[in-house]
């Protein structure tokens, strides 16, 4: 649950480059790639049931969530993708000079506004599992 949380702590920061600024946007996406990574590993074992080859048929939500999930990883790697290849601030201090280009720019922040849709979506799918971890968590509170 906690990764969750990081995971998408980290990924409302990066959503707004804008107000954080670039370099901030740039190097919080190191932290939030190893965050993204924990996030799918922790979940490994519904990855492998999802996927899992047998003879036996997935219901309707089942198949829709795993499309939903391969579009928003493939969205994910494309972001940071063509993020490092338009970067401002992180790869010029590295010493590499990314030349500007217009295709990437374009391709990063197409797919960046698509995520947060489709992180919103997500969210929206897992609500059921956010509450009730989360109720797990948070001290019972009765209304006086």
């Amino acid at each position: 649950m906690w990764v969750d949380v990081a995971l998408l702590v980290g990924y409302v920061a990066l959503s707004a480059p804008q107000s954080t600024g670039i370099p901030f946007h740039e190097y919080a996406t190191l932290v939030f790639i190893p965050i993204f990574i924990s996030h799918i590993v922790l979940d490994w074992a519904w990855v492998r049931e999802v996927f899992r080859r047998s003879g036996r048929r997935r219901s309707g939500t089942v198949r829709f969530n795993r499309a939903f999930d391969i579009v928003i990883f493939i969205g994910m790697v494309v972001a940071v993708y063509s993020g490092f290849l338009v970067s401002e601030a992180l790869l010029p201090d590295l010493g590499f000079n990314p030349t500007t280009s217009t295709f990437w720019s374009t391709v990063h922040d197409a797919s960046s506004n698509l995520l947060i849709v489709l992180v919103g979506v997500h969210l929206a799918m897992h609500w059921p599992w956010i509450k009730r971890n989360v109720g797990r968590i948070l001290p019972n509170r009765r209304p006086s």
